[in-house]
């Protein structure tokens, strides 16, 4: 999917805020949490299970740090959503490491799969955004959301297979 080296810049016919900006370079977080794993106590003894409860309060301290920026969009309070969201994405970064440990993968493997899975999934439950016609109306919300529902219960069919088991 997508070019993960940070080289190659976000799409230049992008809108909105950051547009054209250079894509994040993922592997030096790649290569921090791996030298966590191998040289922090603490880090080096986690498991899915251990940091479980580190990942439902990372969510709720973000979600919290949304409510407050909705209800007062300060500078402050974004940043504190973007530490929260660094949080966040330090828990998928962590058990995206573990998933690679534990399959002779190298560090890195399953974030990019993450990555590009989140990408496929974008575009293939969005077919009325990611349209050929880039001149094209913005689709209306009923046919969105119509849209996503029928995709969502096709992929649910296909996991449960024709006769219905999973």
């Amino acid at each position: 999917m997508g070019d993960r080296d940070g080289q190659e810049s976000v799409d230049q016919g992008a809108v909105g805020p950051g547009a054209g900006q250079a894509a994040p370079e993922l592997q030096p977080v790649i290569e921090a949490m791996a030298t966590l794993r191998r040289r922090c106590p603490w880090s080096s003894r986690q498991d899915h299970q251990s940091l479980e409860k580190y990942a439902r309060e990372e969510t709720d301290e973000l979600i919290v740090a949304l409510e407050d920026f909705t209800s007062e969009p300060t500078a402050e309070n974004r940043a504190a959503v973007v530490e929260e969201l660094g949080d966040v994405f330090y828990q998928v970064l962590f058990h995206s490491a573990l998933l690679d440990e534990s399959s002779g993968q190298a560090y890195g493997h399953s974030l990019g799969a993450i990555i590009d899975g989140l990408e496929a999934k974008l575009i293939r439950r969005h077919p009325l955004a990611f349209t050929d016609d880039p001149g094209e109306e913005m689709a209306s919300l009923e046919d969105v959301e119509r849209e996503y529902r029928r995709i969502k219960a096709e992929e649910k069919a296909a996991v449960r297979g024709e006769d219905g088991t999973r």
